[in-house]
C-alpha cells in the first residue's frame, strides 16, 4: 500500500482555489458519489488523508481542503479562528452545491465541524465523523476530559507563547505525539510528516491553537440532530478513551468505534480498519 506521501506527490487530484480573493484555499478534489469533506487537525492538511483517497475514490466525491492558516492556504494569523474556518467551511458548502456532504473531522477539524453546526445547523450535513477530538481542550475544576495529564490553560497559553517563540523547535514534538506510542511510522511518512509540519507558519498555529483553547461545544452536543460516529485512537497519546465515551453518551444516537492499537491518527495508523469504519458509516446514512 502507498503511504500518504506517496499518494500526496503521485494522486491526480485537482488542486482549485475558491472562496473570496483575499482568503484563497486549495481544495483537492477527486471521485463521485455522495460528498465526503475530510478536515485535517492543527498544523496538518488534506494530502494527510491519501489512504483514503487510495481506499474511496471510486465511489465517493472526496474534498480535502487545506484549511486556512495550513500548506496551500495561508493567511493572516489575526485572521484565523475556528469560527472564521467554520464559515469557510460553509462557503466552500454552498460554492460547490454539495448536497449532504458528510464530514470528518480529524483533531483540529472536528471542531471546525461542530462550529459550522453551531453556526449554520446541521440541515445540510448527511453526517458528522468525529476522529479522535474532544469538545473542549483545555482542563479545569469540573472537566477532565481535555488533553491528557490535566493540560489546562496555563499550559495552553505557555504552548502558544513557545510556538510564536521557535515554531521549528517547538514543532520537533509534534510528530510523534500523532501516534500511538507501539506505532512507529515507515520513515518516508514520518520524515515527510515532521518536514510538513515545520513547513507552518508559527504565528499561524499560535492563533489557532489559542481559538481551539478558547471553544466550549460541550451544550452543543445535545442538540445534535444528525447521524454522528466517534472514532477513537485506544492508544491515543492526546485524548484518554474516556474522552469518546462521554462523547458518545452526550451525543443523541451516536456510534462510537475504538480502535485499540492505534493513537491519534488512526487513519493513517490503521487505514483498512479506519475505512471500513467510515464506509460502514456513510453506508448507513
Amino acid at each position: 500500500m502507498k503511504t500518504a506521501l506517496s499518494i500526496a506527490v503521485a494522486a491526480p487530484w485537482c488542486w482549485q482555489r475558491m472562496l473570496r480573493p483575499e482568503r484563497m484555499i486549495h481544495v483537492a478534489e477527486t471521485g463521485s458519489g455522495r460528498p465526503l469533506i475530510f478536515l485535517h487537525g492543527w498544523s496538518s492538511h488534506g494530502d494527510y488523508f491519501g489512504p483514503q483517497v487510495e481506499a474511496l475514490a471510486r465511489d465517493y466525491r472526496l474534498l480535502m481542503p487545506d484549511l486556512p492558516g495550513h500548506r496551500r492556504s495561508p493567511a493572516a494569523p489575526e485572521a484565523l479562528s475556528i469560527p472564521a474556518l467554520a464559515a469557510d467551511l460553509h462557503k466552500l458548502i454552498m460554492a460547490r452545491g454539495l448536497e449532504k456532504p458528510v464530514l470528518i473531522g480529524w483533531s483540529m477539524g472536528a471542531m471546525v465541524a461542530l462550529d459550522y453546526i453551531a453556526q449554520f445547523g446541521s440541515d445540510r450535513l448527511g453526517g458528522l465523523v468525529i476522529e479522535d477530538m474532544t469538545v473542549k481542550i483545555t482542563n479545569e475544576s469540573g472537566w477532565r476530559f481535555g488533553i491528557r495529564n490535566g493540560f489546562d490553560a496555563a499550559q495552553s497559553t505557555a504552548a502558544v507563547a513557545a510556538m510564536r517563540e521557535d515554531w521549528v523547535g517547538y514543532s520537533q514534538n509534534a510528530m510523534p505525539r500523532l501516534f500511538a506510542r507501539s506505532y512507529t511510522p515507515a520513515a518516508e511518512l514520518g520524515d515527510w510528516i515532521s518536514a510538513e509540519i515545520a513547513l507552518n507558519d508559527g504565528h499561524a498555529m499560535a492563533a489557532l491553537w489559542q481559538s481551539m483553547a478558547a471553544q466550549d461545544y460541550r451544550a452543543l452536543l445535545p442538540t445534535l440532530a444528525l447521524p454522528v460516529l466517534i472514532l477513537h485512537g485506544g492508544e491515543s497519546q492526546l485524548y484518554e478513551p474516556a474522552v469518546s465515551q462521554w462523547m458518545a453518551a452526550n451525543i443523541p444516537g451516536a456510534h462510537r468505534c475504538c480502535f485499540d492499537n492505534a493513537g491519534h491518527s488512526p487513519h493513517l495508523e490503521v487505514p483498512e480498519a479506519y475505512n471500513r469504519a467510515l464506509v460502514d458509516f456513510v453506508t448507513s446514512l
